[in-house]
């Protein structure tokens, strides 16, 4: 009875060994949200209702809705952001679709994504 109760045990060690080892052949996936640490320069919702943005700074609870096309001189001229500062997308009621545009707009602006 004891042997199999150690050969039981034994194996039972080395499964969760194998168990525990890391995974390196397999791809790392990244599901985490950007890091809490780094804060958006600025909010941009694209809301599919109203078909407009929505743009805001950090600390404001509202921010102004101004037609898509003109969110990059509005970040410019009244928010007075320089190329390089951050922005977080969101969809409102809006497809993927209608913010490609967007995207490549304010990264040919030089603006950067949350987290990127």
């Amino acid at each position: 009875m004891q042997v199999r109760a150690a050969f039981f045990f034994a194996a039972a060690s080395i499964l969760l060994v194998a168990a525990c080892g890391s995974r390196s052949a397999e791809p790392a996936i990244d599901a985490s949200p950007p890091s809490t640490s780094e804060k958006a320069d600025v909010t941009i919702v694209v809301d599919g209702t109203s078909h407009a943005c929505v743009v805001s700074l950090a600390r404001e609870a509202q921010g102004s809705s101004i037609p898509c096309k003109e969110v990059i001189a509005f970040i410019k001229e009244e928010l007075r952001f320089a190329s390089g500062s951050s922005y977080d997308l969101r969809l409102r009621g809006a497809e993927e679709a209608d913010a490609v545009n967007l995207r490549t707009s304010l990264r040919d602006a030089g603006y950067r994504p949350l987290g990127g």
